[in-house]
């Protein structure tokens, strides 16, 4: 089954949906390192967020998406350096980086409907 650009954007947008749901009642990194059940569902999120973005830009390598680079990273450190991936670093993202990249994709979504 082949998927298009929208299919890999609306993956990336549940995606962060999901993160934004799971993280609602948590307040700082330390508790999200206190609740490992929240922090491989948030590896997954991440994950899976690394790949619809890597997947969409090979089908379009211009996808306006600020720090594709970083992002398709994330996910091969959780996926293949899974001991490496930190509590902090995530937080970090979800509090700093997450909003502009939900702008961006939904911003896409939005041309392409």
């Amino acid at each position: 089954m082949k998927h298009n650009l929208e299919k890999y954007l609306e993956d990336i947008r549940l995606s962060i949906s999901d993160i934004e749901a799971y993280v609602k009642n948590t307040n700082s990194a330390i508790e999200l390192e206190a609740n490992p059940i929240l922090f491989d569902a948030l590896c997954r999120r991440f994950a899976i967020i690394g790949e619809a973005l890597h997947q969409a830009n090979k089908l379009d390598r211009t996808i306006p998406i600020s720090e594709k680079g970083r992002i398709t990273g994330l996910r091969h450190i959780i996926v293949h350096d899974y001991d490496k991936v930190r509590a902090p670093d995530l937080w970090a993202i979800i509090t700093t980086k997450l909003t502009l990249l939900k702008t961006e994709v939904e911003d896409l979504l939005d041309k392409t409907n």
